[in-house]
């Protein structure tokens, strides 16, 4: 979700709450004027609840306008819990309301109080009120589904639950007015009971706000959470296990926590990418918006080859290594690898980084009984290098062309690149061979190669022989070069 749609749903989100506030201030005073005009307890209790729907909603307007905040130095996670801990206090406050009118309806119903005088205008109170919450709770619910908000989702139902409780009140009424045409007695005590049936309704309603604002406070992950996230995560690639994820929510926002598996010696770059498409297919699954944290953990299982564990271990002390070689010796396995450190260390500071890398390797493969480790300079600059002059380009030039002939003939060698650095002589070249070589072949040809090159120009500091099928495109049609 993007911040402008978010910013417009938070938006909304206000709006909604403000109406609430304002539909919640007009009952208020239908009621109570229509309850003291009339005696009905009935009456009196749903202006009571009514009020407290308006302190409610009071509070849902001042938690949805705070949870939006942004998270600060205080509050790292944001603000969103103020809506659950809002739905909270609410229970709370509906609590003891429903507490007293069932007081009040035991003493009524044992013979105290006031009469009751049902009226026109308390039936026309009491339509009004349900007219006004069936449309607040419809405009609540349309937005707590679009936000994600659960405080607004719980003034949606208690609302809903409002009109059930106007028409019981209602009941009530007509109750009263029945007896005084009938003469039935136990009717007056529909005024009480209808009440009471209020109350019973409010307290069931509290329940609910309360036992799902306490499961938020204390991070029950949500119901639907688990689910959500093995089908967002399903079919990832590159996981060793199923990824372990912890989700709770705060306001309408999801925090989810994150544990991917990978193999052991995975070059990071590929852990990230990974681990980025996580993020993303989960804040895509969570529409409301969600804030994923995830931790890469490295698998101890697996069937790993005995060459790239020796390379995870070399890369557990920060650095790299290459040509990495075993061999079957004696009894068991040594590995030979070429150790790459920057050229202006000393040869102690580099002896010690080798025997770190060394013990790493004994300790993390026990398979490995001996470690030989060659010292190769390696800087992450590049290297500066200049054009031979025309002369020495051919001169060099010819040298190679003699040293390859009697190894691969006249037309195999191509593409030479001669360069001056300040380590010596740079050459490049590719070398076409038939397609269906092997490559212990070709690296033995192009190591045959390197060394015939060496010899005929001794000053060759480097050389890459870069061998290639013969046809392929960078060959085709090439004569002698």
């Amino acid at each position: 979700m993007g911040e402008a749609e978010r910013g417009a749903i938070i938006l909304e989100k206000r709006r909604a709450a403000a109406r609430s506030v304002g539909s919640g201030f007009l009952l208020t005073a239908l009621k109570l004027a229509a309850g003291l005009a009339t005696g009905s307890l009935g009456l009196m209790a749903e202006a009571a609840h009514s009020a407290l729907d308006l302190a409610a909603a009071g509070m849902t307007w001042f938690a949805v306008r705070t949870s939006a905040k942004p998270p600060d130095e205080d509050h790292p996670y944001g603000h969103g819990k103020i809506e659950h801990l809002t739905a909270l206090g609410e229970t709370l406050l509906l609590v003891l309301t429903s507490l007293w009118i069932l007081y009040e309806a035991a003493r009524r119903v044992l013979g105290g109080g006031p009469e009751v005088e049902p009226s026109i205008a308390a039936f026309a109170v009491m339509a009004i009120s349900i007219a006004v919450d069936i449309v607040r709770s419809r405009d609540l619910k349309r937005v707590a589904v679009r936000s994600g908000s659960q405080a607004l989702e719980a003034d949606a139902l208690h609302f809903s639950t409002d009109i059930f409780s106007s028409a019981v009140v209602i009941a009530g009424l007509f109750g009263v007015v029945v007896a005084r045409e009938t003469g039935i007695e136990w009717l007056f005590l529909a005024d009480p009971i209808a009440a009471s049936l209020v109350a019973v309704i409010v307290l069931v309603l509290s329940w609910q706000l309360g036992r799902r604002a306490a499961d938020m406070l204390l991070d029950r992950a949500p119901e639907w959470a688990a689910a959500s996230v093995e089908r967002a995560l399903r079919g990832l690639e590159g996981l060793e296990k199923p990824p372990r994820a912890r989700v709770r929510q705060s306001g309408d926002r999801i925090l989810a926590d994150v544990e991917l598996t990978l193999r052991r010696g995975l070059p990071l770059a590929e852990g990230e990418r990974i681990a980025d498409q996580a993020r993303a297919r989960l804040r895509e699954a969570f529409e409301t918006g969600a804030v994923v944290t995830v931790a890469l953990v490295a698998s101890h299982e697996g069937a790993e080859s005995l060459r790239q564990r020796v390379a995870t271990a070399v890369a557990m002390e920060g650095v790299h290594a290459h040509n990495i070689t075993l061999r079957e010796a004696g009894g068991g396995t040594q590995a030979d690898l070429h150790l790459e450190l920057p050229g202006d260390l000393t040869l102690a500071e580099g002896h010690t980084i080798a025997d770190r890398v060394e013990a790493r390797i004994l300790s993390e493969v026990p398979e490995i009984r001996r470690a030989d480790i060659h010292l190769e300079q390696h800087d992450e600059r590049a290297t500066v290098a200049e054009s031979l002059g025309e002369e020495r380009r051919r001169d060099i030039e010819r040298r190679i062309h003699e040293a390859a002939r009697p190894i691969v003939g006249d037309h195999a060698l191509h593409d030479l690149h001669l360069a001056e650095t300040p380590a010596g002589v740079y050459l490049s070249c590719h070398c076409s061979v038939p397609a269906e070589t092997s490559l212990a072949d070709v690296h033995a040809l192009t190591e045959r190669l390197e060394r015939a090159f060496r010899q005929a120009a001794p000053d060759l500091a480097r050389v890459s022989v870069h061998a290639e099928p013969l046809g392929s495109p960078r060959h085709a049609g090439r004569g002698e070069d």
